[in-house]
């Protein structure tokens, strides 16, 4: 089968993203449509009696049912990512619908309580937000939190794009998970490699987050930046220790609320009416995390609900436990606060919600019936090889830079896995680079670069009530993917070529 062929749909998918003139949703069903195309002439080959126009048409019927079943497959992969998509933006919705309201804060005054605040709002609340949400919720967080300090207006967003520092576990690790399935291993396998990566990266986004923070006028001690170390590295600890021990869509969230806890314990209210105010503000996410936490660790609960109500229609391929899934906890939690709500407002916070859904949702399904269908025509694997033969040892190169490219293309590590994750499982296997390695320098890669689309930088501009910034905040944030794109490939040259 000619390589030109097999590359046609990515090829036809990345030129339409680069364009700018069609969505996300309208490129990739471009791609999904090519490469199904291409799946059938594939198929059609392999049967006797070759491949011309008459036979292929009298071989077609014969060829769909084998079709379906890899558009079943698919679709069912990408569900546990849109049922999470659905459920989170509902669960959203619903919390910002509540009528409940924070204690006041006094405001940072102090050089060094202004640092602080700025810290907390970029590398740990918007994350954390990020994490237990995703779609940028995180982002729109962290620039509420910096708004009050009155800091350069560029800089501030720039700044709250740190948010998204944690991509790999947004949405509660939604695609990380796809990554894991499409090439079938473990969600646990794939999140643990994960973060053991960002003991690097996240070290180098320091570098770019001392920076913007000297722009915007703020000063680091030496007292300071071993401080933001620790904090990070401690985070990338907790990341790993989450993933292995406890649960990868966990990872962000349960890390950054351990740190935020312990960064802010002295500034929690003291008081029962300050911590009840706290927790009727924050018990949907207390829930959320302890809920899913016991179904995985306390037994017997984690045993049943492992084993009861296991949806698995492929027989193996992805099996879906709803009793443990976190789409389930999602919708639960979000019925509980809509029926705390005053009547009909339930269905004027849900319908909105679940129509907000729909063209991530249908964006997701799209990209990873792409990725089946290419996997099942080989098409991954003859980039792959075609790419060594050009590059030799140094395609390996690769690995990093696609993943932020498609990252920073599509706007979401789902598409950006979807797209690429067969190709980078090819491009590691010619060289010493273990095949889950590669597959979570894709997956942190895409993530970290999803920051710098043109979606999530409008979004800071406009949250600020900037106009025409885009490119000047483009400017300031263009060295956060920079950093992590470089801190990734010394990671690849210093495990293929020193290891």
């Amino acid at each position: 089968m000619p390589l030109t062929l097999h590359l046609l749909p990515l090829a036809a998918t990345v030129a339409l993203l680069v364009s700018r003139r069609v969505s996300m949703l309208t490129a990739g069903t471009t791609g999904m449509a090519l490469a199904a195309a291409v799946l059938l002439v594939m198929l059609s080959a392999a049967q006797p009696g070759g491949t011309t126009a008459p036979d292929w048409l009298a071989q077609l019927p014969g060829l769909l049912p084998t079709l379906a079943l890899k558009a079943g497959e698919g679709a069912w992969l990408a569900w546990h990512a849109m049922s999470i998509i659905a459920a989170g933006l509902l669960f959203h919705r619903a919390f910002e619908a509540r009528a409940v309201k924070a204690g006041a804060q006094a405001e940072a005054k102090t050089p060094a309580e202004r640092r602080r605040a700025v810290f907390v709002a970029c590398l740990l609340a918007g994350p954390f937000a990020e994490s237990v949400t995703g779609f940028g919720v995180g982002l729109v967080v962290a620039l509420a939190m910096l708004r009050p300090l009155n800091l350069p207006p560029a800089h501030a967003a720039a700044l709250g794009l740190f948010s998204q520092m944690l991509a790999p576990w947004g949405a509660l690790g939604v695609g990380t998970r796809v990554g894991a399935e499409l090439i079938g291993v473990s969600f646990t396998e794939l999140g643990t490699a994960s973060a053991a990566l960002m003991v690097v990266v996240l070290p180098s986004l320091l570098l770019v987050f001392w920076r913007l923070i000297h722009g915007a006028g703020l000063t680091s001690s030496l007292t300071d930046r071993a401080r933001d170390l620790a904090l990070m590295l401690a985070l990338a600890g907790l990341l790993w220790l989450t993933n292995r021990f406890v649960a990868p869509e966990l990872g962000g969230g349960l890390a950054t609320a351990v740190l935020l806890v312990a960064v802010e314990a002295r500034r929690l209210p003291r008081d029962a009416a300050g911590l009840s105010r706290l927790l009727a503000l924050l018990w949907p996410y207390v829930v959320l995390v302890g809920g899913l936490m016991a179904t995985r660790l306390v037994p017997p609960l984690s045993g049943w609900t492992a084993d009861r109500l296991v949806l698995d229609p492929f027989g193996g391929l992805a099996p879906m436990p709803l009793l443990r899934h976190p789409s389930t906890w999602l919708v639960a939690i979000a019925l509980v606060m809509l029926a705390g709500l005053p009547r009909g407002r339930a269905l004027h916070v849900a319908g909105p919600a679940l129509r907000a859904a729909l063209v991530p949702m249908a964006a997701t399904l799209v990209f990873v019936e792409l990725a089946a269908f290419m996997a099942a025509s080989g098409g991954a694997a003859a980039f792959g090889q075609a790419w060594q033969e050009v590059a030799g040892s140094a395609a390996v190169l690769a690995v990093p830079v696609l993943g932020a490219a498609t990252g920073m293309l599509t706007g979401s590590n789902t598409a950006s896995n979807a797209l690429m994750m067969h190709i980078q499982i090819n491009l590691a296997s010619g060289s010493s680079l273990p095949l889950i390695a590669a597959a979570a320098i894709q997956v942190v890669a895409g993530s970290v670069c999803t920051l710098l689309t043109p979606g999530r930088i409008v979004l800071a501009s406009s949250i600020l009530g900037l106009t025409k910034a885009e490119s000047a905040i483009y400017r300031l944030a263009l060295p956060i993917g920079v950093a992590s794109t470089a801190s990734l490939l010394a990671v690849v040259v210093t495990w293929v070529w020193l290891v």
